[in-house]
């Protein structure tokens, strides 16, 4: 298939192009796709639509790749594709066609559309009697994966009645705890699904209670009109995406109007009364010139070197990899011709590939010439004297702690120096900095910045969290700092840890030798830093039952007169539940300014009460 990936779609044979997009899609469905979902659409669906209409890919649901086959269900109704529209054009197209289904029924009300977002995860059906979860399959038959549902698998919505949805799993938890070893999160459960043999990743993200099967009709979203829908169309696409606590590819449309559903009805693709609002930036197709491999805290990544490309307002030169595995699936190198956007954002990503080549992965770190190995996707150095892992590390803690001025190159001059702790960093004088190479004035502003650092209050979970332990972000650190402080932390064993929300058997024991063998670093920095103990009771407070946020689940919008993290911080030493999306169990809404309608109507729909930053103060005063 590489060769046929090289090969300009003009020059493929009809044989050939049904080949090789039959390649993608089976790839896309076992959770290991070889190009983006804009590359297949817009460059390769196009040409087969043109040459080959009536394709399965065109007419049929194509079915997830199953390598482990169970209990086969037929679904009582037909679990179908969505249709995908990019353009603002298209949507008003079918926003007519729902109009027209209307008029040919007599309705004269207005008729409402919904705004979901569209979550990028495995589509499943949840059958209550029998408590079993089977794929879409073919759309007709699917398989059954109740094991997830056995090991942790959290339903979303109501689970008393048969109902449909998306297998996902949390954003935040991905990033936080997943993203180094697996590329995407619709690889991650895709796999998962696919195997009796859950890997450890699976097995501790299901006790975490981090993948859901998310229930269509359980997600909250605005029911708005047309005229509503196709002016404001972009904005309620963003919100809806922003919303979700899981990762989207666009957004879903319906109308809501039963009878106009069951008058427009289905084919053997999709439903015609929805359509996915997906969106792609400016699109250029650029050849690599090469690959520079970077290495950090804990993988090296590979950056593409491209020829100068202007794109959405911006001169690119350099695309992130992100990874070795990406490089290979894509058949990444000098001279492959790939597609590459900005989308709106400032950093510029790979759709997919055009031209591919034989990718060369290094075996050896470029810094320290010690064997890689192979973690996942990645390829990581493991040697601890790796000077680029040092600067990689120490960069990460004041980058997370705020402090400016410890860039890359300045970091790495300190390490080339010998300064290769942050113990040595932190006692550096003016006239050892100018030792290491740094003129006068630059000299003078890093020694300021690390006198700042030293007294300005930073919070307990930060540090925690700027040591660059596997799984230990901020989240993570708040939990444990919940139950011990930096002063203790050395008490803390696998048990206790395991024991805190959030944490399974085997992140509790890497996180606890990761913190023991980091024991004197802790101790240092909290001697020696400002630290606040963010989510102890303040003084005077016996215990938490007594504490005035006690119980009570609290959701943050807008813009507030303290910094969003000062204010969560806060809540929580309090004794309250900061949550980052209105729920049923959300006690209070507390809004700033510039608050977008989205949260607000979600909070009304919920019942759950409205007070200000000003009426939040009163309560944590009295």
């Amino acid at each position: 298939m590489q060769n046929l990936m090289k090969t300009p779609t003009h020059l493929l044979t009809d044989e050939q192009l049904s080949q090789l997009m039959t390649y993608f899609n089976e790839q896309y469905r076992s959770g290991s796709p070889v190009v983006s979902d804009a590359t297949f659409d817009l460059i390769y669906m196009p040409v087969l639509k043109s040459r080959l209409p009536h394709h399965p890919l065109i007419t049929k649901v194509q079915p997830e790749a199953v390598n482990v086959i169970n209990d086969r269900y037929q679904h009582k109704t037909p679990m179908l594709s969505t249709l995908k529209a990019y353009e603002h054009d298209e949507i008003q197209s079918f926003v007519d066609r729902c109009q027209q289904a209307a008029n040919e029924l007599g309705i004269t009300e207005e008729l409402l559309y919904r705004v979901s977002p569209k979550l990028d995860g495995l589509a499943a059906s949840y059958i209550a009697a029998d408590e079993k979860i089977y794929t879409r399959g073919d759309g007709t038959y699917g398989n059954d994966i109740t094991h997830l549902y056995r090991n942790g698998l959290k339903l979303i919505g109501n689970s008393n009645i048969n109902n449909i949805g998306e297998i996902t799993v949390l954003q935040s938890y991905f990033e936080e705890k997943l993203k180094g070893s697996f590329a995407h999160p619709r690889n991650f459960v895709a796999g998962l699904a696919n195997s009796d043999n859950l890997n450890d990743a699976g097995k501790q993200a299901l006790e975490d209670r981090a993948i859901h099967l998310v229930f269509f009709n359980s997600i909250n979203c605005p029911h708005i009109s047309a005229a509503e829908l196709l002016t404001n169309l972009e904005s309620y696409c963003e919100q809806a995406k922003q919303n979700s606590p899981y990762l989207t590819d666009g957004t879903v449309i319906e109308v809501v109007n039963e009878s106009v559903k069951k008058h427009m009805g289905n084919n053997e693709h999709h439903h015609h009364w929805q359509i996915a609002k997906k969106s792609v930036g400016e699109v250029a197709d650029v050849r690599i010139k090469g690959i520079e491999w970077n290495v950090g805290r804990n993988k090296i990544t590979p950056v593409l070197l491209i020829e100068p490309t202007w794109l959405s307002g911006a001169m690119i030169q350099r695309v992130t990899a992100h990874h070795a595995g990406n490089v290979n699936n894509l058949g990444l190198g000098e001279g492959a011709l790939i597609s590459i956007t900005r989308s709106g954002e400032i950093i510029p990503k790979i759709l997919g590939t055009i031209e591919a080549v034989n990718p060369s992965i290094p075996t050896h770190c470029p810094c320290c010439n010690q064997p890689v190995q192979w973690v996942n996707d990645a390829i990581t150095c493991t040697f601890d004297g790796c000077s680029e892992r040092q600067v990689s590390a120490i960069e990460y803690h004041f980058s997370l702690l705020n402090v400016d001025l410890f860039g890359r190159q300045s970091v790495r001059k300190l390490v080339e120096n010998g300064y290769q702790s942050l113990e040595s960093i932190y006692s550096l004088s003016k006239g050892k900095l100018l030792s290491c190479g740094f003129g006068a004035g630059q000299s003078d502003n890093l020694f300021n910045q690390i006198q700042k650092a030293k007294t300005t209050p930073i919070n307990d979970y930060l540090i925690l969290a700027s040591l660059g332990i596997h799984s230990l972000g901020r989240g993570s650190s708040k939990r444990i700092l919940k139950h011990f402080t930096l002063s203790n932390i050395n008490t803390m064993t696998d048990k206790q840890l395991e024991d805190i929300d959030g944490f399974g058997e085997l992140t509790a024991k890497s996180i606890t030798t990761a913190i023991f063998n980091k024991l004197t670093l802790i101790m240092f920095l909290n001697n020696t830093l400002n630290v606040i103990d963010t989510l102890k009771p303040q003084t005077g407070i016996v215990n938490e039952d007594a504490l005035p946020l006690s119980g009570l689940s609290i959701v943050f919008t807008g813009k507030m007169e303290r910094s969003r993290s000062d204010i969560s911080s806060e809540a929580e030493r309090f004794g309250g539940v900061v949550q980052s999306s209105v729920t049923k169990k959300t006690s209070y809404l507390v809004i700033g300014e510039n608050v977008g309608a989205s949260k607000i109507n979600s909070a009304k729909t919920k019942g759950v009460e409205i007070i200000t930053e000003a009426d939040y103060m009163k309560m944590i005063a009295a």
